[in-house]
């Protein structure tokens, strides 16, 4: 596991399936609420009409559906003839096909014990929450309907896909106040619980760090179905180990602690190695099975890299690739 889980994990409020916005805020600490108020206020502007755009032009509607019948008209499209409503009638009829512009939008946040951890100015859920913040808002002013999914072992918390004001206070919330939930990463799980509960087409985006190894089994059945985006949630110690002399780390997650010493430069090297690896392979997965992918680093800013994954979709690439500058 990378250096960067083994962080302290910080401590957050708890906040248990509330009825309303007072009740949340009741069971914040003052320093968790004024956060997230901050991240609420500047989602807004973040989304500004450059990135919706972005995003209009890269997700649209189902197409065309069908509406109702009419008469057969001369110069009508005889391709259109509805064949047993004719039967049944005698007369010729028609079909007349409406189309349908709204999206259902899936956000999917790992709220695991890794995601407390970073090495930079934020942590991965405090990433997280801005990206799953500002891809509901995109959403929403784009008149879809937008669901939330938190997962860690298990599904934590599940919002169906509708069209709410309250959305984006909910995935800020939800996910900056996960201190109650378990700790391990199953995305198995997710993508089969996905499979179950969406049954129209939707966009699908998942937002993890994606160190499980049961990421991509089943992913290939989610994506013949629905517009899924990888978002992957990096952090500068992801890549590279420094030199700190001898270490005495805990996984989050398992709780087993390793000493590692870092003074020695095969073992850096060896680091460095085996998290290039993981990545090439999460980067060979998601093309395996259509996904496409947005690479986010704790340090940077994550807007260029969304703005660059909208226009290699728009432009069609059939497996786009979006990584933020190092």
């Amino acid at each position: 596991m990378p250096l960067s889980w083994f962080k302290k994990d910080k401590q957050v409020g708890i906040v248990k399936s509330p009825n309303s916005g007072e009740e949340a805020n009741n069971q914040l600490s003052s320093e968790i609420l004024d956060d997230i108020k901050k991240l609420h206020f500047s989602t807004r502007k973040i989304a500004d009409e450059a990135l919706l755009g972005g995003y209009k032009s890269t997700f649209k509607g189902r197409g065309i559906e069908f509406e109702d019948v009419r008469e057969y008209i001369p110069g009508d499209d005889i391709r259109s003839i509805d064949w047993k409503v004719t039967a049944r009638s005698g007369q010729p009829f028609v079909k007349r096909y409406r189309e349908e512009r709204e999206l259902s939008v899936m956000v999917a946040v790992d709220v695991s014990a890794s995601a407390h951890t970073g090495s930079s100015n934020q942590t991965r859920e405090r990433l997280a929450a801005r990206v799953g913040a500002v891809l509901t808002m995109m959403a929403m002013q784009n008149g879809d309907k937008v669901g939330l999914v938190t997962h860690s072992d298990q599904v934590e918390k599940f919002y169906p896909p509708r069209k709410s004001r309250n959305s984006v206070w909910r995935i800020i919330r939800e996910v900056m106040t996960s201190g109650d939930y378990n700790s391990g990463t199953d995305l198995f799980g997710l993508n089969k619980f996905l499979r179950q509960v969406l049954k129209r087409r939707s966009v699908i985006f998942i937002i993890s760090d994606f160190f499980d190894p049961s990421f991509g089994e089943n992913l290939a059945q989610l994506s013949s179905k629905h517009d899924v985006t990888a978002v992957v949630i990096e952090d500068p110690l992801d890549h590279s180990l420094p030199n700190l002399g001898l270490l005495t780390v805990k996984d989050p997650e398992t709780g087993q602690k390793t000493v590692i010493d870092t003074s020695q430069k095969r073992v850096r090297e060896k680091y460095q190695e085996l998290q290039l690896a993981h990545r090439e392979k999460l980067v060979k997965s998601f093309r395996k099975y259509g996904v496409g992918s947005i690479w986010l680093g704790t340090d940077k800013d994550f807007i260029p890299a969304i703005r660059s994954y909208f226009l290699s979709k728009e432009r069609g690439r059939k497996l786009p690739l979006a990584v933020a500058n190092r």
